[in-house]
């Protein structure tokens, strides 16, 4: 009795993976396509500058970003700055000042200018390139 259900469990597995094998077997192949998106281009290429301002101690909770265009004025801005070892230090989310080249961001937190090793910006959800002037 024990063999005569083992042998009809066998024969039910062997069955389902046969409809398996079949199915598979009558699928389409296509050649391999690639997707790509395109979206509008950054505000700016060239390279924002970022400085610290109301300094005090070596440390400070604001920040200065210079040299803005005039395409990413009123724009989202979202500001990282990071210590060694790529620690967040310090982040914050602004918009761009309307008017004029520069606008302050102030941080989610005080750092010491001198653990500063790096400045992540982004305007627009595009990255743009910056050089830290301390």
């Amino acid at each position: 009795m024990k063999t005569l259900r083992l042998l009809a469990l066998v024969l039910a597995v062997a069955g389902i993976v046969s409809l398996s094998l079949s199915s598979a077997a009558a699928l389409d192949v296509q050649a391999l396509t690639l997707t790509s998106f395109s979206g509008p281009a950054a505000c700016t290429s060239t390279t924002l500058t970022v400085s610290s301002t109301n300094v005090s101690g070596n440390r400070t909770s604001t920040l200065l970003v210079s040299n803005v265009p005039a395409a990413c004025r009123s724009t989202e801005m979202q500001l990282t700055v990071y210590g060694a070892g790529g620690i967040v230090r310090a982040t914050a989310t602004t918009t761009t000042t309307g008017a004029g080249a520069t606008t302050t961001v102030t941080l989610d937190a005080t750092v010491r200018l001198n653990q500063v090793t790096g400045i992540a910006l982004t305007i627009g959800s595009h990255g743009i390139q910056t050089t830290w002037a301390g």
